[in-house]
């Protein structure tokens, strides 16, 4: 039997460690360290919406800190398609979505970084390259509960300043038995049109006088997905308007970099694994053996219809005098003064795919070793990667075309093509050749842990418990590039070889009412064969920006509960105190960029890089995180918590690197990006104060004010960077001369365009981004949350986040130090449930928020616009065994808006349409 010691924290080793431990680690048994109370309610079989309600309830009323639950409304039944989008029903929780499917969680405003995820106990890996967990490679039928602990406590693991999220997975004890439940269904997108299908199914069974127990649960899931999008690289700031007729038109301006109508069609494939064997040979004593697999494949072709825009080539133009930026103008051919015609580009591209595995084994031994004294022994390994290296394409065909662009403040932004109008298109026989790449990056992140948890029951009416233990974590986080690109033909000076690439008219369906729908597309994968067939292949290499971070990390706790009261008002308190050690080493292998020489193309230049260089670093490092909980019982119904605690979060490991990434440059835009291997943990002091009304059977009100003070926020900011580069001597292969050097001429014996001054230099200017430690901040506000049930079946939950900061970005461009991803959020769901029905309406809104103090292009921001979804579900109950269903997500079809630093500004508009599923769910 399941006793309510069985779910705690849990210890992670190597898989080595693991079949060690099978063998051999029984009689060292230690205590799990998740909440007694939370555990016991496993046993409770939930089914309904109004019982999963009561069940999370319990759990949140229960705890002794501030945590908001959601619990499976019944077996492989969890309240949404995706996880993360069950998470951001719980106040203070919102998401970032891919491909219209949630991502990644923000917690009271602080980003997916500052939120340690956990399945059962256990650190998850990542196939995010940070410390950011994608739940999108999680199938929602798989969890049966997850709690959010928002305020810190001594057992929890370290790491996270945001919150502590826990998944929970179906232990084959916790209901004794033969239990079945599985679903079918098919998925049917609005923009692709496209219907796909989704099954999945959960066997769990106990024997042997329900000692022994196996649960497996496998689902697949397969998406076609079209994603609408237009946007920009960003605006450039400071900008001199002008062209060759009339000169100078505006000065200090902003322009867009380039315009982009993106199609991205998706084939999305998720197959998701879970077995588990449970041993219980008598009631003191439980083993759990159980790992998991998932594999996500995402294969992207990305359709683009581009513009790029340079500011000494306007032919005309309106600005906002307010802000400097440009609002509508146009780029003619025959006007630049340097910078070379327009082109109207088609694009064709893969850099949106991925293929991602992520995987978790674990060993756990609950072992009551006396009356008093229960020890637990988790020892656990996971692995993630995401293995995209090398193997994504990004080809440019273009005609050179005039067009112009039309920024409609308050509405879609437009860039008119000549020729392109009412479905017709210029002649194919205009179509040129020009840049062509293959590349890509993979990140391999690998978790290893062992924990040691005991508990001790006093027996005393003052003291309640002690809790004790020990934790190890190894992290190795790494990530390599192979990149090839291809030059020979940039600059649309040759035919492109539109038989043989398959170029045609290409037409997107559903797309944003008045912009172009209609442009050529091609076969990118023949158009990279055909450069081969010309001597031009392309030859991806490994590149020297490669780098490995080891993070090993040490933890010891103590924690002490107590019964006490304040007259005749039950208080509990509990104190703790968590000391972690982290050391730090980092290994990268470098290339640093030692010439950058124009190409035929006077827009694009080629970046040429000294031998390698090997970088080793090392830190160390170490906190005490002390916490206190204190819950006020004020009568049966009425109580009050109080929470103080320390907590941080470690920098993401890939912004640990030192090593950098230079992207391919351009005229008057050298660019990096780079990593900072002094960074420093952020630091935070916390404390909640909150109140809780349980009224009537299931109904409860709450509001909690928060408060975070945080210390050495890392941003990633732009900044200047000057790298020495080779001689430009003639000895060296440069043969230029003044003769030969003039604006716009070919060097003889040369395939690069170049003038004297542009050779001899002896350094280059970069504008690198790094994350750098920044200024204190102070975060706080409000969570409201209210969930009623009426007696006629219908009932309503709903919650408002209240965030504030006192830091923010402005208006002033020399302030470079804001909050990401602070803003309000609210959610509304009402709901019915009644004999064999059950329908469901929810309603998300998060509000306006800054996504990225820094594009990493030129130092700007970005800023997210309001965004509001509404989504739906129904059930009918056939019968005890069989239902139906019916889910809908983002039904209104909203879009998603960015903008730059001002409104006027737009960075990006994504829409992602609407899904819906419609299947059959069967539990036996």
């Amino acid at each position: 039997m399941q006793n309510n010691r069985t779910h705690s924290k849990r210890k992670a080793l190597t898989r080595t460690a693991i079949a060690i431990a099978v063998s051999g680690a029984i009689p060292m048994m230690a205590p799990q360290t998740a909440s007694a109370q939370a555990e016991a309610l496993e046993e409770i079989v939930v089914t309904g919406i109004r019982s999963s309600i009561k069940r999370a309830q319990d759990i949140k009323r229960d705890a002794s800190g501030v945590v908001d639950s959601i619990a499976a409304e019944d077996l492989g039944k969890f309240p949404d398609l995706n996880v993360a989008e069950s998470l951001q029903r719980i106040p203070g929780v919102s998401i970032d979505r891919s491909a219209g499917e949630g991502q990644q969680v923000t917690v009271r405003g602080l980003g997916p970084q500052f939120n340690t995820v956990l399945m059962n106990g256990r650190q998850i890996a990542t196939d995010s390259g940070g410390r950011e967990f994608n739940f999108d490679v999680l199938a929602s039928e798989q969890i049966t509960g997850a709690d959010v602990y928002k305020s810190g406590n001594s057992t929890l693991q370290e790491g996270g300043i945001g919150a502590t999220i826990n998944l929970k997975t179906a232990r084959p004890l916790d209901t004794p038995g033969l239990q079945v439940a599985g679903s079918v269904k098919a998925i049917y997108e609005s923009l692709s049109e496209d219907t796909t299908p989704a099954a999945s199914v959960l066997i769990s069974n106990t024997f042997a006088d329900d000692t022994v127990g196996v649960a497996l649960a496998v689902s697949h899931q397969e998406r076609n997905v079209q994603t609408n999008g237009i946007g920009t690289a960003g605006w450039r700031s400071g900008q001199t308007i002008s062209n060759r007729n009339d000169g100078v038109l505006f000065e200090n301006a902003y322009i867009p970099r380039n315009w982009d109508q993106i199609v991205d069609q998706q084939e999305r494939t998720r197959t998701n694994a879970s077995l588990v064997l449970q041993y219980a040979p008598s009631d003191d004593l439980t083993i759990t053996l159980d790992g998991f697999q998932s594999k996500f494949e995402v294969d992207s072709l990305v359709t683009d219809l581009a513009s790029w825009f340079e500011p000494d080539r306007v032919g005309s133009g309106t600005i906002d005098p307010t802000t400097g930026t440009l609002l509508s103008f146009t780029q003619g051919v025959g006007l630049h003064q340097g910078s070379g015609d327009p082109a109207s580009d088609f694009v064709s591209s893969t850099r949106n795919s991925r293929d991602s595995t992520t995987d978790g084994f674990g060993l756990n031994v609950d072992w009551a070793i006396n009356d008093k004294l229960t020890g637990t022994l988790d020892v656990s390994t996971s692995s993630a990667e995401n293995d995209q290296a090398g193997r994504n394409r990004f080809n440019v065909v273009g005609i050179i075309n005039s067009y112009s662009f039309n920024g409609n403040p308050g509405g879609i932004a437009t860039v008119q093509h000549d020729g392109f109008e009412n479905g017709s298109l210029p002649s194919e026989d205009r179509t040129r050749m020009h840049y062509n790449e293959k590349s890509g990056t993979t990140n391999q992140d690998e978790i290893d842990q062992v924990k040691l948890d005991f508990v001790y029951d006093m027996d005393s009416d003052i003291v309640q418990s002690i809790k004790f233990g020990a934790a190890s974590t190894s992290r190795e986080n790494s990530r390599f590039q192979i990149t090839g690109s291809q030059c020979a033909f940039c600059g649309y000076q040759v035919a492109a070889p539109n038989s043989t690439i398959g170029l045609a008219p290409f037409t997107v369906e559903n797309f944003f009412p008045g912009l172009i729908d209609t442009f050529y597309s091609y076969d990118g994968d023949a158009y990279i064969d055909y450069l081969a067939s010309t001597g031009n292949p392309i030859v991806p290499t490994l590149q020297n920006n490669r780098f490995t971070i080891n993070e090993d990390v040490t933890a010891l706790y103590a924690d002490v509960t107590f019964n006490l009261a304040v007259g005749e008002m039950p208080l509990t308190l509990n104190v703790g105190g968590r000391y972690a050690e982290t050391d730090i080493d980092v290994t990268a292998v470098q290339s640093f960029v030692s010439d950058v020489v124009p190409t035929s193309d006077l827009t694009l230049f080629a970046n040429r890089f000294g031998p390698a260089t090997d970088i080793t670093e090392s830190g160390k490092y170490d906190h005490f995180l002390p916490n206190i909980n204190a819950k006020l019982e004020l009568n049966d119904s009425m109580l009050l918590r109080f929470a103080a605690y320390e907590s941080l979060t470690r920098p993401t490991l890939s912004q640990l690197s030192p090593a950098t990434t230079f992207n391919e440059p351009r005229r008057q835009n050298l660019t990096a990006q780079g990593g900072n291997q002094a960074l420093e943990p952020f630091e935070s002091t916390n404390f909640d104060f909150g109140f809780e009304w349980y009224y009537g059977d299931s109904n409860v009100f709450s509001a909690v004010y928060f408060n975070k003070d945080v210390g050495n926020f890392i941003t990633t900011l732009t900044g200047s960077e000057t790298f020495i580069l080779a001689d430009r001597s003639a000895a060296n292969g440069f043969r230029c001369a003044d003769a030969l050097c003039a604006p716009g001429a070919l060097i003889p014996g040369q395939d690069f365009v170049a003038t004297t001054e542009e050779l001899i230099g002896e350094s280059e200017v970069y504008t690198v981004a790094r994350p750098q430690n920044g200024k204190s901040a102070k975060v706080d506000g409000f969570e409201i949350a209210i969930t009623h049930l009426f007696d006629n079946g219908f009932g309503i939950s709903a919650n408002a986040t209240f965030v504030d900061s006192n830091v923010s970005l402005g208006s002033d461009t020399t302030e470079r130090f804001a909050l990401e991803g602070l803003g309000d959020s609210q959610n509304l769901i009402v709901f019915y449930e009644a004999d064999s029905w059950q329908a469901r309406i929810a309603y998300n809104n998060r509000e306006a928020f800054l996504r990225q103090i820094d594009n990493g292009f030129n130092g700007e921001p970005v800023n997210t616009s309001d965004f509001g979804q509404v989504d739906i579900s129904a059930s009918y109950d056939i019968n005890d065994m069989l239902t139906v269903f019916f889910e809908g997500i983002n039904v209104t079809e909203e879009e998603l808006v960015q903008t730059g630093r001002f409104a006027v500004q737009t960075f990006n508009i994504q829409d992602n349409g609407s899904r819906y599923a419609v299947g059959i769910r069967g539990k036996f």
